[in-house]
């Protein structure tokens, strides 16, 4: 999926290179998901593990088409991925030996978004607000040692879910527009999407996939 939405993203740069305003903005920040199902609350309960242990790299690149001096349309793709190695946090087996498990969360984004700079975007310092929807590829897997607290037994396994769901987004950021072709920006980003686990998470809801983006980025206008 991930090399699927450079494909789209690089045939758009090329069907519009004729047009007029246009940018290609590169991104790189923080992912911070914000982590609120009850399979996250089970992990936090169960294993050495914390919100802060989730947050990783987003990297983006995102395709502008300015319309006047105040809107424009935007597709971004980007990606981000996280894995974790961790243990049961009160439980060992018999001889001491920690009980390992792992889980690892990878998303990648497709989205279309409308963009509003209420200063115009030729000015030095643009601030803009942007919102819109899009498809989101994600991956989570939990695999290792389970422990049954019931049957007071450990077993290894293994679940994943690998599918697609539609989400949507919100921005907030500001371009400082170093020169005419050239500038940097700082953008804070909000994604609102709630997947639906794979059979093989019996009993558990859908799993907050929602998220906090805080990017760095450089913008090269076209025009």
């Amino acid at each position: 999926m991930k090399k699927v939405a450079l494909v789209i993203l690089s045939l758009l740069i090329v069907g519009f290179s004729s047009l007029n305003g246009q940018s290609l903005n590169l991104k790189i920040g923080a992912f911070y998901p914000i982590m609120k199902s009850d399979l996250w609350d089970l992990n936090r309960e169960n294993l050495a593990f914390g919100d802060a242990d989730m947050i990783g790299v987003y990297w983006g690149a995102e395709f502008e088409i300015f319309m006047g001096r105040q809107f424009s349309l935007a597709l971004e793709a980007g990606h981000y991925k996280r894995d974790v190695f961790t243990v049961y946090k009160d439980v060992v087996y018999e001889d001491g030996t920690p009980i390992h498990q792992d889980f690892s969360l990878r998303i990648t984004t497709i989205e279309a978004d409308f963009k509003l700079y209420p200063l115009g975007h030729r000015k030095l310092f643009n601030p803009y607000i942007g919102f819109g929807i899009g498809l989101y590829a994600w991956k989570y897997y939990q695999g290792g040692e389970f422990v049954d607290f019931e049957e007071e037994i450990v077993y290894e396994g293994e679940a994943y879910t690998n599918t697609i769901t539609p989400g949507f987004n919100a921005k907030l950021g500001f371009v400082y527009r170093y020169r005419r072709s050239f500038g940097i920006s700082f953008e804070a980003r909000y994604i609102y999407l709630k997947g639906q686990l794979s059979e093989l998470f019996e009993g558990f809801g859908k799993l907050d996939l929602s998220s906090i983006t805080l990017n760095i980025g450089v913008h090269l206008f076209l025009r």
